[in-house]
């Protein structure tokens, strides 16, 4: 299957028609996410038979879609230490409604409008947003809440945090993300990450966040002038992350190896 990715300097009322396709798209994702387990549980079988070494530390990377993926596996693999999502998105069903209103497809802007019959729509079934709740980190959340999205805008009361605390013990506790958008991505534009960062952001804030106790680090980066590209500073800014985290982590003994897959 091709993927398209619109040029920086293209109109966003003019996205190439196979940039919409929200199954095949969450498909490849969710795929990523199954396949990378997949070698953190068996890849040691195969380059450490003898178990010569133990594999401790695990950090994803990846672009565009991988960078999605990347933001999944964080949440849904407990081996992985930390991750790097570079243009991607860690709200899909946000991303996807954005692309339909700048789709003009008829089932966003059919009355009332504003995309509120988009979601369980023939374009977005009620099927297609259940599974993207599987793995997809803001839809995890409001799931388990059965908010919509207007869930990121406000503070939530002390009865949701007592209910969304061992989902978020789960997804973040202890773990590292750096997040790189583009401020000129108008295939993944940043504004569709925001408020679910945002979110995170205040939770975590020290003193004052509910979870701000969790030790779950967010690195959280817009390079201006950037579209839906991977750029040199922000190759310089994954370097520094990943030298960052292998130096926080234990030492490992002489029996082990830090292989980063």
């Amino acid at each position: 299957m091709r993927r398209t990715c619109l040029p920086t300097t293209a109109s966003p009322s003019k996205l190439p028609a196979d940039t919409y396709l929200p199954s095949a798209n969450e498909a490849m994702t969710d795929g990523t996410v199954v396949d990378t387990a997949h070698l953190i549980n068996y890849i040691p079988s195969y380059i450490f038979p003898q178990e010569e070494h133990v594999i401790t530390i695990n950090i994803v990377c990846g672009v565009s879609l991988g960078g999605h993926a990347a933001w999944q596996c964080l949440v849904n693999n407990p081996a992985i230490t930390a991750s790097i999502s570079i243009v991607g998105c860690p709200d899909y069903i946000r991303l996807m409604t954005d692309r339909a209103g700048l789709s003009k497809l008829p089932t966003y802007t059919e009355p009332p409008g504003h995309g509120s019959s988009f979601l369980g729509s023939a374009d977005f079934p009620n099927s297609l947003v259940d599974a993207v709740r599987l793995y997809d980190p803001a839809a995890r959340v409001l799931s388990k809440m059965s908010a919509d999205a207007g869930f990121f805008y406000r503070e939530i009361t002390d009865t949701e945090k007592r209910d969304l605390l061992p989902e978020m013990q789960r997804s973040f506790r202890d773990k590292r993300m750096l997040n790189m958008s583009g401020g000129a991505d108008k295939l993944v534009p940043y504004a569709c990450s925001q408020p679910f960062l945002q979110w995170i952001k205040r939770a975590i804030t020290p003193s004052s966040g509910w979870f701000s106790d969790s030790n779950f680090h967010l690195h959280d980066i817009v390079f201006e002038g950037v579209g839906h590209a991977m750029s040199p500073k922000m190759a310089e800014e994954v370097d520094r992350f990943i030298v960052g985290t292998l130096a926080k982590s234990h030492r490992p003994s002489s029996r082990h190896k830090v292989l980063k897959i």
